[in-house]
């Protein structure tokens, strides 16, 4: 790649306009067009304002690289902002995938209440309805960021480095998620029931269910963000078992820990044994409705 290629990839990539990049280094629009078409190349306090704006190394800019070289790379070349927008962006999906299970895992907190069974019942289907609702609003959103999860990456030296350190950082914060996650499932059970004589039975069994839910919820987040991560720094790794998996091999996953999810909530009574298979249900509900409209699209 030219300068002029990496220069236009890197504007676009950010969504600016020739006449907006032109006025952040307070140049003309004229100018930033013959840098892109290779007519010309910025002086160098403007490639340092380049190189800053957009999170890339002077290396990377002045590098040129020739058609072929890239295709033998076969890469895509991600900035330190994209990245940071691509964890925002799947950080954002974890969240809401975890309210989401966490409404439809808690809405059985008004089932234990038995003298307002009737009165509550409404609140269960309606928790639960809204829970089903965000997930399946989720999984239909289109995804972003396709060609980082699909492609072998290219970045500068110094932003993976910074990105690793960052990462091994963020690890600590979400093995410390998983911890909690682990703690509050197996003993906060047990530290509730402690109290059965003082609190109730009832409301000891409501907040078992909350616990859970935060369980899940801490459990969600901690392991899609880990996920997220690994995609950027085990990409190459990522990307072949990935294509050598395939689309859906994500079913035969699901299907093993969605029959262990059952049993567990059958021998524990930890939460309802249907939970596992309607989740699982609207997942594939969601992924065949999702086939569909790809398939019109594509027409």
């Amino acid at each position: 790649m030219t300068f002029g290629e990496k220069l236009k990839g890197l504007r676009k990539e950010k969504g600016y306009s020739q006449e907006e990049m032109a006025g952040m280094l307070d140049v003309s629009r004229q100018a930033v067009s013959k840098w892109e078409s290779d007519r010309g190349i910025p002086e160098i306090d403007k490639l340092l304002q380049i190189s800053s704006m957009f999170g890339v190394t002077l290396d990377y800019l002045l590098k040129s690289e020739s058609p072929d070289e890239n295709n033998q790379n076969g890469g895509y070349y991600v900035s330190r902002e994209t990245i940071d927008g691509f964890l925002s962006y799947k950080r954002h999906r974890a969240k809401n995938i975890a309210i989401g299970v966490g409404l439809m895992i808690g809405s059985d907190i008004f089932g234990c209440f038995s003298d307002y069974r009737h009165l509550l019942l409404p609140l269960y289907w309606g928790t639960m309805a809204i829970g089903i609702a965000i997930l399946v609003w989720t999984f239909l959103q289109p995804k972003h960021y396709r060609e980082i999860c699909s492609n072998p990456l290219l970045f500068d030296e110094a932003i993976i480095k910074s990105f690793r350190e960052d990462s091994s950082r963020n690890r600590k914060r979400y093995a410390g998620m998983i911890v909690l996650s682990v703690l509050l499932f197996f003993f906060g059970s047990e530290f509730i029931f402690m109290a059965k004589d003082i609190m109730g039975s009832e409301v000891c069994n409501a907040l078992d269910w909350l616990i859970d839910a935060a369980a899940v919820m801490l459990l969600i987040m901690a392991g899609m963000s880990i996920h997220a991560e690994n995609v950027i720094a085990q990409n190459a790794e990522y990307v072949k078992k990935k294509n050598a998996r395939g689309r859906f091999a994500w079913v035969y996953v699901a299907l093993p820990v969605t029959a262990l999810a059952v049993a567990i909530g059958f021998f524990t009574n930890a939460w309802s044994p249907a939970f596992p298979i309607m989740f699982l249900f609207c997942v594939l509900l969601v992924t065949v409705c999702k086939l569909l409209i790809e398939k019109r699209e594509s027409k």
